[in-house]
């Protein structure tokens, strides 16, 4: 196995995107963050939307929502098949 690490690796099969990484939220940056979400959310932006717009993923946006004590709305199931 080499360590020689000037070359780039080779592309994954199936890899969407250059994997990279978000230092962690923490601290006032995290307090402030959740803070906006919180808002943006009771005025109606879902949580996908907001993920989006800030970069963030679903799982860490839905997480500081329920941080900042949010109550998620209830998404409801869609229907398929003959049970229509």
């Amino acid at each position: 196995m080499s360590t020689d690490l000037t070359h780039p690796s080779p592309e994954r099969r199936g890899a969407r995107h250059e994997p990279t990484r978000r230092p962690r939220l923490r601290g006032e940056d995290r307090d402030r963050v959740r803070a906006a979400l919180a808002k943006e959310y009771d005025a109606g932006t879902s949580i996908r939307a907001l993920a989006d717009e800030r970069g963030l993923s679903f799982g860490l946006t839905r997480t500081l929502l329920l941080e900042a004590k949010v109550k998620l709305r209830h998404q409801p199931r869609r229907l398929t098949g003959a049970g229509r």
